[in-house]
């Protein structure tokens, strides 16, 4: 079976290994998630790698991240995970939509480990100062998505609940949605 080119983002780097022996075929590239920030960024080095290149089948695993990525899926060849954004693409719509309407903000175990970077440098709020603010205008907890791949950082949590004021909670979301969402996508992508 001939490999896809499969477009990653580096949120689910260690969730895509772990999974790497059930979908042999694909042949991923990690792109930094910190390129989510920088639209434009991410959508020069997609188009930047496919002219590379050249994948006859492509493969995001991503959210509807850049318009990129929508406008490409629309083609033959190409296909996506489904969901808005990564949180999506591990709980599925309705759970995500769920949690979002509750006041829910998410973090995910690769953004977790570099929280402050996130905050501080990507968002500009030096020291955590004004993000506690601006999240308890939307939000009125947080949810650590635990995929299962790496011990729950509960001290990493700890810190964040004491820099940014709100109430920490763990959800077990395992591989399992990932998964089925990986093999629907190939599923389309085979379709096409």
């Amino acid at each position: 079976m001939t490999s896809v080119l499969t477009v990653a983002c580096g949120i689910f780097r260690e969730e895509m290994r772990a999974l790497g022996p059930r979908f042999p075929v694909l042949e991923p590239v990690f792109l930094d998630s910190m390129l989510h920030m920088r639209p434009g960024a991410l959508q020069e080095r997609i188009d930047d790698l496919l002219a590379a290149r050249s994948p006859q089948r492509v493969l995001f695993v991503y959210g509807d991240c850049t318009p990129r990525i929508v406008e490409l899926c629309r083609r033959p060849g190409f296909a996506k995970t489904s969901g808005v954004n990564c949180c999506e693409i591990l709980l599925g719509r309705e759970e995500y939509r769920r949690l979002r309407r509750s006041g829910a903000f998410f973090f995910l175990p690769e953004w977790t480990v570099r929280w402050r970077r996130v905050f501080e440098r990507e968002l500009g709020f030096a020291g955590g100062r004004g993000a506690e603010e601006m999240l308890r205008e939307v939000h009125d907890r947080f949810i650590y998505l635990d995929t299962g791949i790496a011990p729950v950082p509960h001290d990493t949590l700890d810190e964040i609940v004491r820099c940014l004021g709100l109430p920490m909670s763990v959800l077990e979301t395992g591989l399992s949605r990932l998964e089925e969402n990986i093999a629907a996508a190939l599923e389309r992508l085979h379709a096409g």
